[in-house]
């Protein structure tokens, strides 16, 4: 069974405001969909589809990773439809507008994530670039100075 050409796969993202972007907290489930060619469907939502006219995903800079999910019959599209629904209603992803769950209350509509996308567009080219920068120097030094007192704590335990 060739379910990494083909079936379904979902997109982890990093959370947009989430505090220090620490692994547990700071990614969530963005996207689940379904697909006979994973490599044109990843092409298209990184860097958007010239024959089609889209641009890329209002999430594709958002640091995100593609995991394949298991089908069980990838080559047949109503088992990758019926798949899809069920992934998407397990994994509760925050952007895609078709086949959410009703008590999905972190869904994120296509208006306000495209309007969150070109905020941070504009952050990142403008004045807020260099603030950006300053922040994420200071979330790696924190991230540093937290594993070193972890590893410390976790020496002095074992030393005793």
């Amino acid at each position: 069974m060739n379910w990494k050409r083909r079936g379904c796969y979902a997109w982890r993202t990093k959370k947009p405001h989430a505090p220090l972007g620490l692994a547990i907290i700071g990614r969530h489930w963005g996207y689940v969909g379904q697909t006979s060619s994973r490599w044109h469907r990843d092409n298209q939502h990184q860097h958007g589809d010239t024959r089609w006219g889209s641009a890329a995903a209002s999430w594709s800079d958002l640091d995100p990773k593609c995991y394949p999910l298991p089908c069980l019959f990838p080559s047949w599209r109503w088992s990758r439809e019926l798949s899809e629904w069920f992934w998407t209603w397990l994994l509760l992803p925050v952007y895609p507008e078709k086949k959410q769950a009703p008590w999905n209350l972190r869904r994120i509509s296509r208006d306000r994530a495209a309007r969150q996308r070109s905020a941070r567009d504009e952050r990142r080219a403008g004045r807020g670039w260099l603030k950006q920068k300053a922040v994420d120097i200071l979330v790696t030094t924190c991230r540093l100075v937290i594993g070193s007192a972890i590893l410390a704590g976790l020496i002095i335990l074992l030393g005793r």
